[in-house]
């Protein structure tokens, strides 16, 4: 990998500059990737899709730590440069395509079993990335990405707190998250605005909590979130998802052991499905 002196040699080489439009902020710490590669514990026979590959950085550490890397990376001109950078590496294949539109299931075709997903994603667009991978699920092991501080501990948060809502829930109704390493933003070239956390997320088997309708579900989760400062009851009168009047809802939460006059921050994942449920 480069240091931040000769990552801007590359840069000019192949005339680059980090485009802020793209979210490119390029990984020039060596002991930030090693520090990431022992906390993925990846194997040998372990196939990879690098979400950004950038440069390089982790992708050529990857490839000699894993049977096979795939490398997505958006921008075009750094696609040129990637494919020079790693030519003496015959078990990675570059993808120049934006992540958002890519057709998963080509291309992971040959892929024997479940990848593993690794990648420093623009902070622009974190959360449709995470949704993307989520629902896609099936395809993969396990999630290993670097998000911003902030958005990692959102993710991870209990009820209660203010950095709980909606994105914690569906990310934990799926997966179990942890925060394994925080990353200082010194770490990056050009340095971002703030610092970075690397995340697993563990795929589950099967969800977290029991819904037995999933939209419904989510709708509920929405609603409750949609107006943090109003009460649970409120909130969920907003959902066109619920056709109870004020009185009848309200009915129904005490019926289920929810107080009405609670926020949505203050319930758990259990406690939203048996909203749902319920409804």
């Amino acid at each position: 990998m480069f240091n931040s002196s000769e990552l801007k040699s590359v840069l000019k080489k192949y005339r680059l500059s980090p485009k802020k439009y793209l979210g490119q902020n390029y990984l020039v710490d060596s002991d930030v990737v090693e520090d990431i590669i022992e906390d993925a514990k990846f194997s040998e026979t372990d196939w990879v899709m690098e979400i950004g590959a950038g440069l390089g950085a982790l992708t050529e550490r990857l490839a000699r730590e894993v049977k096979h890397v795939l490398a997505i990376e958006k921008d075009r001109n750094a696609c040129v440069a990637l494919g020079d950078i790693l030519k003496g590496f015959s078990n990675v294949s570059i993808v120049c395509d934006d992540f958002l539109e890519l057709d998963l299931e080509r291309a992971l075709s040959e892929s024997p079993y479940k990848v593993k997903v690794i990648g420093n994603l623009p902070y622009y667009i974190t959360t449709p990335i995470i949704e993307k991978l989520i629902v896609n699920r099936n395809n993969f092991e396990t999630i290993f990405i670097t998000i911003q501080k902030e958005v990692a501990e959102r993710i991870c948060a209990k009820p209660g707190g203010k950095d709980y809502g909606s994105l914690s829930v569906f990310a934990q109704y799926y997966t179990k998250p942890y925060i394994l390493l925080d990353i200082n933003r010194r770490a990056f070239y050009p340095e971002p605005e703030v610092d970075s956390s690397f995340i697993e997320l563990s795929i589950l088997q099967k969800p977290s909590v029991q819904a037995n309708d999933t939209e419904k579900f989510f709708a509920v989760v929405r609603a409750g979130f949609g107006q943090r400062r109003k009460t649970l009851l409120n909130s969920l009168l907003s959902s066109e998802e619920i056709k109870l009047d004020k009185a009848g809802l309200a009915e129904l939460l005490k019926k289920i052991g929810i107080d009405p006059n609670i926020r949505a921050e203050q319930l758990s994942l259990e406690e939203f499905a048996r909203i749902s449920n319920a409804l």
